[in-house]
């Protein structure tokens, strides 16, 4: 089992990769002995992460993309495939949310939430796919949200679009398993991410009846979000595919 946890330089490319789950996920991947390329749309961010990852002996990589962009992700697969020639696992990390109740949400907010949650899947998965073909053993894993399965108040948008990344997974799985093509999607509750914590400095949420939704009365740290993410990647699950993995301390099992 712990051999199976373990990588030999495969690159794994992580977006939303310098900063919560994603820099998570990219730090567990790395510990696991991959290259971890982290994309993100800020290189200083992404440097930084990097250099911490560095300065702890692991292998990682950078590159500013903005992956909601057709044309970003073209540069990204082709950068990709000419410094690895094959990829182990993609990471469709990046996100955002916004609150509104639907009569309310600008048609510009809405197109922008759905390119950045879904669109950006779309076209990483369609560019990497042969990439990751090439690799042996290859996985995707989508990171979704809780509320694209049970849904939330004023988050339209965000529900949506996270329901669209869950059946996408699914979808996937059926299409590639033949061809030994693992993709899952994890679905994150409560996670103390830098933009969580600032909605909780805000006064935006009241901390205290998150934890009373929450069967383990607390929110969840990136690192356990990004533990599960690499433990998906990893040959450890072989024989997962089309799941969708809910990380949550028990927040929707009620």
């Amino acid at each position: 089992m712990l051999s199976k946890l373990k990588m030999n330089g495969e690159a794994v490319v992580v977006t939303g990769g310098g900063a919560g789950i994603g820099k998570a996920a990219a730090a567990a991947l790395c510990e696991m002995g991959a290259t971890s390329v982290i994309v993100g749309r800020t290189e200083a961010t992404l440097r930084a992460a990097q250099a911490e990852f560095v300065e702890k002996g692991w292998r990682c990589e950078v590159f500013a993309a903005d992956v909601s962009k057709e044309a970003d992700v073209g540069r990204l697969s082709a950068w990709t495939g000419e410094k690895f020639g094959a990829v182990k696992a993609i990471v469709n990390n990046a996100g955002n949310n916004f609150s509104a109740l639907l009569h309310e949400l600008p048609t510009e907010k809405w197109r922008e939430l759905m390119a950045t949650n879904i669109d950006s899947v779309y076209f990483m998965c369609r560019d990497f796919i042969p990439l990751l073909l090439k690799s042996n053993g290859p996985s995707i894993v989508n990171v979704a949200s809780t509320f694209g399965v049970i849904g939330n108040a004023k988050m339209p948008v965000y529900c949506a679009s996270k329901g669209a990344v869950v059946n996408l997974t699914r979808q996937l799985a059926i299409d590639y398993g033949a061809k030994g093509l693992r993709v899952n999607s994890v679905c994150p509750g409560s996670t103390l991410s830098p933009r969580y914590k600032g909605y909780l400095d805000k006064g935006l949420m009241d901390i205290s009846a998150v934890r009373a939704r929450i069967m383990l009365g607390r929110p969840a740290e990136c690192e356990e979000i990004g533990d599960v993410v690499a433990f998906l990647v990893s040959d450890a699950a072989s024989f997962v595919t089309g799941a969708t993995m809910m990380v949550d301390g028990g927040q929707t099992i009620h």
